[in-house]
């Protein structure tokens, strides 16, 4: 039974969001948003990827406009019951900045919702911090932190011993097949999902969204979406997908699900995905580990050197910005 309360958009905050310009990001508008992206002054939070915006859109949809060579996004946090603002796509620069943001604030007026903006990351917050006449607290929430390599030591990480061990231990122990993932596979992905994370978790446990569902709108609009995907089965049945996205230098690891008991088959996909179609970029974003232990570790693990990419929430306020650790 779902025990997770999701709160409905109000009607006056898809009012006031319509009324303001915006539209709700749909699979087709990735073309839009690619050559924003491409204009970034460094590498972006996995969090703020287009892919994010299609997978979790019940919880966290996200309505977008185009402004003075940026996209201003706006998303509602269902699990909260809030408007929050997305960072800014595009170029930064303190004038850009201080331009969008008015357009922004006075969005949120007009909407009649406090501002508040999320995932915004550290490279980002000076040009949050020139903007004249606007002060916010600072939330930094450790265990948003995305895990970032440099492409050099992800390799090296890939061939430590025991994970180039695991990873030709699957290739020789078992009968395996790889197809890339299409549109066509939804039914069998799905179906794997529902059988290996909803057997042994509840509803409460996915307290951002549905991951059955997720899924189901990942591989839904595959054909339509810049990613990449390998599916593996064992024996003839599924046994685990990875899905990757990449741009301007950044690999991401968006989603990886495997029959974890079939040894060496986590390495395997990590490898493949990366060999098959990450090779040349500068760094790899293996995303958050949820707060879940034995994935800190295996993440912290993974490289013999890594960075914590931090996400920070800007809340407005009337007191002078601070950082609440």
């Amino acid at each position: 039974m779902n025990t997770r309360v999701i709160n409905v958009i109000p009607e006056r905050v898809l009012e006031g969001i319509a009324l303001c310009g915006y539209k709700k990001v749909e699979p087709e508008d990735q073309a839009l948003f690619d050559p924003y992206y491409d204009k970034m002054n460094h590498p972006w939070s996995g969090s703020t990827e287009f892919l994010n915006f299609i997978a979790w859109s019940d919880t966290l949809p996200v309505y977008f406009k185009e402004s003075d060579g940026m996209i201003i996004g706006l998303s509602y946090e269902s699990n909260e019951g809030m408007l929050v603002g997305i960072p800014f796509i595009g170029h930064y620069t303190n004038e850009s900045v201080k331009q969008v943001f008015a357009i922004m604030k006075k969005d949120f007026e007009t909407i009649g919702e406090p501002l508040v903006i999320m995932d915004v990351t550290k490279w980002m917050l000076p040009y949050y911090e020139s903007v004249d006449g606007f002060s916010f607290d600072i939330e930094d929430k450790r265990e948003y932190m995305e895990y970032i390599y440099t492409a050099t030591d992800f390799e090296a990480g890939l061939d430590k011993q025991d994970d180039r061990y695991r990873y030709r231990y699957f290739m020789r122990k078992f009968d395996y097949e790889v197809e890339e993932i299409k549109s066509k596979h939804r039914d069998e992905i799905v179906g794997f999902m529902e059988r290996i994370w909803c057997g042994g978790k509840t509803c409460s446990e996915c307290q951002f969204g549905c991951m059955v569902e997720v899924t189901d709108r990942v591989v839904s609009a595959f054909d339509e979406l810049e990613v990449n995907g390998l599916l593996v089965r064992v024996d003839g049945e599924i046994a685990g997908f990875c899905i990757v996205t990449k741009r301007m230098g950044q690999a991401i690891y968006q989603f990886k699900h495997a029959i974890n008991r079939i040894k060496g088959i986590n390495e395997y996909m990590l490898r493949e995905c990366y060999e098959r179609y990450l090779k040349g970029v500068d760094i790899v974003n293996y995303t958050e580990d949820c707060g879940i232990e034995s994935l800190r570790r295996y993440k912290m693990n993974l490289a013999t050197d890594y960075s914590l990419l931090s996400r920070l929430t800007l809340i407005q306020s009337d007191n002078k910005m601070k950082v609440h650790n």
